[in-house]
């Protein structure tokens, strides 16, 4: 649950402050026997509002927006509470330099955001987050416990192999992944004809050279020109989720390990070489599809409990006030 996210712009700003800040605090929901506060339900809604903000700027109807974004802040608030209850009934907690370096993070956040619309940081909480700067701290360390506790607690899911298997087998396309490595020549897409020609050449002689059986890493830590993998042989995993331009994604996944080329893309060409074709149960990252197992069936339990009234949750009045 990554909800601590800040997102600033003035648009949210003035978004919240006309439809947080001015909000009474009720209590919104109880949770087994504890409270979900209004103040609990303000901090969500208003993150929420801010990250739809734009999309609500140019919604038809936006208040379809702000109703989603209430629906989540609800849902948020819910399931933060709930977890708390049960690490404190369990006695877990989280780690202490862990919390207050995040809680550090999100204050410095706060303030150089306050410093940059010149107002003072607790106005600046209260506008942007619904409360004030101490509310706040109060809540993000809730909600970092409930992270910390969730994490923990998926961890302890039982993973069955056949069960793996078949979880793989119906997410398929999230886990399967093509290895290509890439020696970039950068090259702007509206260059003058005769530097076109002359990276055009020099991508070339390297593929040529690639072919001939040279050292592809070598080749990359000599002319690569993408920081992000000239250093370790210009190796991506690719996947179908991954952001690589098209050209670039559309050359890996249509070709067989082996295969070479060369791709033109927006930032020049792209001397490529095919490792591998990662689409099977053995060869995928055996790692990556646990973690999301077990998240999955963690998930899956905790919407169980709340749907069938295992996780007893009442919506108050106060919830409508909103």
């Amino acid at each position: 649950m990554k909800i601590f996210i800040i997102v600033c712009s003035v648009i949210a700003v003035i978004l919240i402050a006309a439809v947080v800040y001015l909000i009474r605090p009720k209590d919104v929901a109880i949770v087994q026997n504890s409270k979900v506060s209004g103040d609990e339900f303000k901090y969500y809604y208003a993150q929420n509002l801010s990250a739809f903000a734009q999309l609500a700027a140019s919604a038809e109807d936006p208040q379809t927006i702000y109703d989603y974004a209430k629906q989540m802040a609800l849902s948020q608030a819910i399931q933060v509470e709930y977890l708390v209850q049960e690490a404190k009934k369990e006695g877990f907690k989280a780690d202490q330099k862990e919390m207050d370096d995040a809680w550090a993070e999100m204050e410095k956040n706060l303030t150089d955001a306050a410093a940059q619309y010149g107002i003072d940081v607790n106005k600046f909480s209260e506008q942007f987050l619904g409360v004030s700067l101490s509310k706040a701290k109060t809540i993000f360390l809730d909600a970092f416990t409930a992270e910390k506790y969730t994490e923990a607690k998926i961890a302890e899911v039982a993973v069955d192999e056949a069960k793996l298997a078949e979880y793989y087998e119906a997410n398929k396309e999230t886990f399967d992944y093509y290895t290509v490595r890439h020696i970039l020549i950068k090259c702007e897409k509206d260059a003058e004809e005769a530097v076109e020609q002359e990276k055009s050449k020099l991508a070339q002689d390297i593929l040529d050279r690639v072919n001939k059986g040279e050292d592809f890493a070598a080749l990359a830590k000599e002319f690569s020109e993408d920081d992000g993998s000239k250093d370790t042989g210009g190796v991506y995993d690719v996947y179908q989720s991954t952001n690589f331009v098209t050209e670039f994604k559309d050359w890996t996944f249509t070709h067989q390990p082996g295969d070479t080329g060369i791709v033109r893309s927006v930032y020049g060409f792209h001397v490529m070489k095919l490792d591998a074709v990662n689409n099977t149960y053995e060869t995928i990252n055996k790692d990556n599809l646990v973690m999301a197992y077990q998240s999955n069936e963690y998930q899956t339990k905790m919407s169980d409990a709340l749907s069938d009234g295992t996780i007893k949750v009442e919506i108050l009045e106060g919830y409508n006030d909103y």
